[in-house]
């Protein structure tokens, strides 16, 4: 199947930033105990406020980092359309009536905008889509969109993450769903990165456990879908009408899912499932894991050698998204798969590998280390 049109889903938009800050006993961090994971911000003793320099601003959220890596891989002559589409809140009071012109900024909050903005300047072949859902407005119990901050201490190797948790309500989760239903036909391929955001639940007909599988429900029959999730939000696709055509998880989510694995024991779908660490990938194609030898079946493929690690934020979503632009564009006719976990793993390679993570992988770079692993 030719794949013409790609639809990534964004439910958790998020305006990142990297503060990094020094140690120093007045203007930095003082102290920062790795075994406890504990660190000392703060000087009591001196009235000057923490002055953290800003690395790097962009947008996140996990699809729109599988977006971003995806745009900076994509050829020049891209045969397919390309959409990130991010579920936002409404606008209030005046901000409705705000006029962006031909921006491709629609009224939303103040974060919204501000994501917005972000994604439109980091992307430059993918197509930002932003669907305001009034379902979506944010309350004192219901937070739909967020800022993330990470200060990174500069000589400690180490960061702080702080990034409240997206929230929704029951009916705003029916209200993007049903927002879906009106457009998801259209896609070739969907895909779903990270977790979705939380809601009480007061039927259990839709929970934040089974949303992806009722989403998998909406697509065609001939649609793949590709997802990033833990185990638990896992189940429900495995046994849905239609399951993913892929499925990304690193090793400890892998350990996560043993119950589904046991419920399935090896049985035959239409899925493969990669497993990735710091070693490599463990691969099955069309069959999921014997629950009493979990690896026996898969086929390992070991990471390319690294002289030094920067970061391992984003090498998941560099996977990710390694995986599905070789996949789309892939020259393997025999092996399709086996050329598209090597590739993955020379994006995740080159994004760990750089002091400016995803945004320092190359696609040159990339194709240079795909072809010197001599599986490709």
């Amino acid at each position: 199947m030719s794949i013409k049109k790609v639809k990534i889903l964004e439910f958790a938009p998020t305006a990142d930033e990297i503060w990094q800050i020094k140690r120093h006993k007045k203007d930095g961090y003082t102290d920062y105990n790795a075994q406890n994971g504990l660190v000392s911000l703060l000087d009591t003793n001196h009235e000057a406020k923490q002055r953290p320099q800003i690395r790097a601003v962009y947008a996140g959220g996990k699809a729109t980092n599988v977006a971003r890596v995806i745009d900076r891989l994509l050829p020049d002559n891209i045969q397919a359309e390309f959409e990130l589409v991010t579920f936002l809140p409404p606008p209030k009071a005046l901000m409705r009536n705000l006029n962006f012109g031909n921006s491709g900024i629609v009224p939303s909050t103040p974060t919204g905008i501000y994501t917005q903005c972000l994604q439109i300047e980091n992307l430059t072949k993918i197509k930002p889509h932003f669907e305001v859902v009034d379902e979506l407005a944010e309350t004192g119990n219901m937070q739909t969109t967020r800022r993330c901050i990470e200060i990174v201490l500069e000589d400690a190797g180490t960061s702080l993450n702080f990034s409240p948790r997206m929230v929704w309500s029951q009916e705003s989760a029916k209200a993007v769903l049903a927002r879906l239903a009106s457009f998801i036909n259209e896609a070739d391929m969907i895909i779903i990165a990270g977790a979705p955001p939380l809601w009480e639940s007061s039927d259990n007909l839709l929970t934040p456990h089974n949303f992806y599988a009722k989403i998998l429900d909406l697509t065609r029959d001939d649609c793949q879908v590709s997802i990033d999730v833990r185990g638990y939000y896992l189940h429900d696709c495995l046994i849905a009408n239609r399951p993913p055509r892929f499925i990304f998880m690193n090793k400890d989510e892998f350990f996560e899912a043993i119950d589904t694995w046991k419920e399935l024991d090896g049985k035959a779908l239409n899925c493969t499932l990669i497993v990735h660490n710091k070693d490599g990938c463990w691969v099955w194609d069309k069959k999921m894991p014997d629950s009493d030898a979990l690896f026996n079946d898969s086929i390992f493929f070991p990471a390319p050698k690294i002289e030094k690690v920067y970061s391992t934020i984003g090498a998941g979503d560099a996977m990710h998204a390694g995986f599905l632009r070789e996949w789309i564009y892939s020259k393997c006719e025999e092996d399709q798969i086996r050329c598209s976990v090597v590739y993955s793993q020379a994006v995740s390679a080159i994004s760990v590998s750089n002091d400016l993570a995803t945004y320092g992988i190359d696609a040159r770079a990339v194709d240079d280390m795909a072809d010197s692993m001599k599986w490709r």
